[in-house]
């Protein structure tokens, strides 16, 4: 409850900062960790710089802490998946029972369901094998497959361990903030034409931030039976004008950038261009095509505090903005004497 202190692991991270930021703000005492040099300006924070792939003792960093919220991943090299995103999530895992930790959430992915036969996943849908890489079973590059394997283990561990600790396992969709939302225009025309029709699995960040703190109140709170993992996907797929070209001609309309107004490609197009890459038949559905169910988390009694509608409309005013602040200083330019 706020007062406590609670772990934040990555938490220089996308995700991370929001976290931190909303825990200050309930009124909770955070210990952040990066493996980077911490900063220097942030007020109220225990930051600790520790590299989790490789250090061993985790204990005195989660002495003291009723929750841990684990963030940290590997995302792009793979010969440091494994060590940080499976082994030390259960070493972390395995400090915070000993250290009498109440609740535990960590962050897993939507990456471990691979390349589905179905289109409506759920968590109880097949996932990916992890003991091995078959390349069939996510249309993805060789790391990306990694990664969806290695979260997997995460959770693996985490149920391995879990004794006392009421655990939560999130799967979010494709985490965004309106820095993201924005950044299509600056992907290539190619891309913006291929990609344009996609279902964009859009789930804003501070949503993922305000279910993981959710999940550690709950526990701290004793709801739930100890030792229990609940998994659940964090993804708002059913919601109105989910793809990329939806959000393109709003943008377009709120700020005149011609990088938003593209010809679309069926998607037809989007699907053979996969086949050509990873030499896959289609019987399984890229993730474009895949629509990840949010039912369970609201089952559970948790609902989005912001939405994607609200992250866009954040993201719609940004883009107005600029294009007001461009206008006035393109006429200022004109103004002013040569």
């Amino acid at each position: 409850m706020p007062g406590e202190t609670i772990l934040v692991t990555g938490a220089t991270g996308r995700i991370g900062r929001f976290v931190v930021a909303d825990l200050l703000e309930r009124g909770y005492r955070v210990r952040a960790t990066t493996s980077r040099e911490p900063p220097r300006d942030d007020q109220g924070l225990e930051w600790r710089q520790v590299d989790l792939a490789s250090d061993e003792d985790l204990n005195t960093l989660v002495e003291g802490c009723a929750g841990v919220i684990h963030l940290a991943a590997e995302i792009g090299k793979k010969d440091r998946m494994r060590p940080l995103n499976e082994r030390a999530t259960e070493r972390l895992a395995r400090a915070a029972e000993n250290a009498g930790a109440k609740a535990f959430s960590y962050t897993s992915s939507i990456a471990v369901y691979g390349s589905g036969r179905a289109v409506e996943i759920s968590e109880s849908s097949p996932v990916l094998s992890v003991d091995r890489d078959i390349a069939s079973e996510y249309w993805a590059l060789d790391y990306v497959r990694e990664y969806g394997r290695t979260k997997l283990a995460g959770e693996m561990a985490l149920m391995r361990v879990a004794s006392r600790m009421r655990c939560t396992i999130f799967r979010p969709a494709v985490v965004v903030d309106v820095g993201q939302i924005i950044g299509v225009r600056d992907w290539s025309l190619f891309k913006r034409m291929l990609a344009s029709h996609r279902h964009a699995h859009h789930i804003y960040v501070g949503d993922v931030s305000d279910a993981l703190i959710w999940a550690i109140e709950e526990g701290l709170a004793g709801k739930g039976e100890a030792g229990r993992v609940e998994i659940y996907n964090i993804a708002e797929d059913d919601r109105d004008l989910p793809r990329h070209i939806d959000f393109m001609r709003k943008a377009f309309a709120a700020s005149g950038d011609r990088r938003y107004h593209v010809v679309s490609a069926p998607w037809i197009i989007d699907w053979l261009h996969d086949f050509l890459r990873f030499h896959t038949l289609p019987i399984r559905n890229p993730l474009w095509r895949m629509r990840f169910s949010g039912d369970r988390l609201k089952q559970a009694g948790y609902r989005l505090k912001f939405g994607m509608a609200k992250a866009e409309q954040l993201a719609l005013a940004r883009l107005a903005k600029e294009a007001k602040t461009g206008a006035q200083s393109d006429f200022a330019r004109r103004r002013s004497p040569v």
